[in-house]
């Protein structure tokens, strides 16, 4: 059931010797939680730079970015999951992500943390009709003494086919 809805990864070898599918995730923080995306979704990492406000667009889209000649809209991730402002600093970064095969959304993260293979084994995925479910997390993944929010970038962007 869990393959059907996260893309799977490599076989790896967990902490103990024991063989399990993994699921590869670029790590980012939005405050001090962490969240994860599995890689096949992401296409790059960028650092800030410059960004043009669309005037008229929803309050989570601050702007949009040239990329290598691409238009791409920038959406604040602190803003998706309701978490105060806060200015662009060093460490601040723009994860592009694939929506389809036309389409490209940047995501605006405090920082990215590291590429990171979570044993399936260690993710609770969260019911379709789980009360409270956030709308883009896809589930929560227990590994390593961390808790990673794995987002949910297809309902997150779905407005955006």
């Amino acid at each position: 059931m869990m393959s059907q809805i996260l893309p799977r990864g490599t076989v790896d070898n967990d902490e103990e010797g024991f063989s399990s599918v993994t699921v590869r995730c670029v790590l980012f923080q939005l405050d001090s939680e962490v969240y994860g995306i599995n890689v096949k979704k992401i296409r790059e990492v960028l650092r800030v730079g410059q960004i043009r406000e669309v005037p008229g667009a929803s309050n989570h889209v601050i702007g949009v970015i040239n990329v290598r000649g691409v238009i791409v809209t920038v959406v604040d991730g602190r803003g998706m999951y309701h978490l105060p402002a806060k200015q662009t600093d060093d460490d601040s970064r723009i994860v592009i992500i694939e929506i389809d095969d036309d389409t490209s959304v940047g995501l605006m993260v405090d920082r990215v943390i590291e590429v990171k293979d979570i044993p399936e084994s260690c993710v609770d995925l969260m019911a379709e009709n789980r009360e409270g479910r956030s709308a883009y997390i896809q589930g929560v993944a227990h590994y390593q003494d961390n808790v990673i929010v794995l987002v949910d970038t297809d309902v997150m962007f779905s407005v955006v086919r």
